[in-house]
């Protein structure tokens, strides 16, 4: 595992592909993947944050508890992310989605995403097996499970234990026992601290 300042240091010698570095963050949900995402940003210049979260399905479109952890991610549009964000990126062409609003659960207003500087793609599941070969740098944030619990039940109140507890924390593990996600990092940071 690297500290913040040893991954700051360390990304003066990633080489993009193209104009725009693409980097993802993931780790389980309350790994502090945000904040670090943030943090990151603010280092660098230029930089972009895209949300996993804004990738969500609408409630109609999304499957049941039982499929969500069966197969994990399978309740946010990754095909979008790719779509609208990743793959123009990539061509160096810039981006641009529609956000998922969580209080609406709808999509609402339009992002664009410049090609050129840093985008930083933040969120479970964003280094899955279908997009991990997109990014410059893959970073997994370790963080354990108890501790995530715990950040994800203050930022959701006691409407999202349940989620917490019986889909999301069983969803979280069933993508690492299956996809070992933190094996494609090229970086695993600490983010219990």
């Amino acid at each position: 595992m690297v500290g913040f300042e040893t991954l700051q240091s360390e990304l003066e010698n990633v080489v993009a592909r193209g104009r725009t570095m693409l980097i993802a963050i993931d780790g389980r949900g309350g790994a502090g993947k945000s904040t670090l995402a943030r943090k990151l940003a603010e280092s660098l210049s230029r930089a972009t944050v895209v949300e996993v979260d804004d990738f969500w399905l609408p409630g109609t479109l999304r499957p049941g508890r039982e499929k969500v952890i069966a197969e994990p991610g399978s309740d946010y549009d990754w095909h979008r992310l790719r779509d609208q964000v990743i793959w123009p990126l990539s061509n160096d062409e810039p981006g641009r989605y529609q956000r998922y609003d969580w209080s609406s659960d709808s999509l609402r207003e339009w992002h664009d995403v410049s090609a050129g500087g840093v985008v930083i793609i933040e969120g479970v599941f964003s280094t899955r097996e279908e997009l991990a070969s997109f990014y410059d740098l893959r970073i997994w944030v370790e963080t354990p499970e108890g501790v995530c619990l715990e950040r994800g039940y203050v930022k959701d109140g006691k409407e999202g234990r349940e989620l917490w507890d019986r889909e999301w924390m069983p969803a979280y593990e069933n993508y690492i026992n299956t996809n070992s996600p933190m094996t494609r990092a090229d970086y695993v940071i600490e983010g219990a601290g």
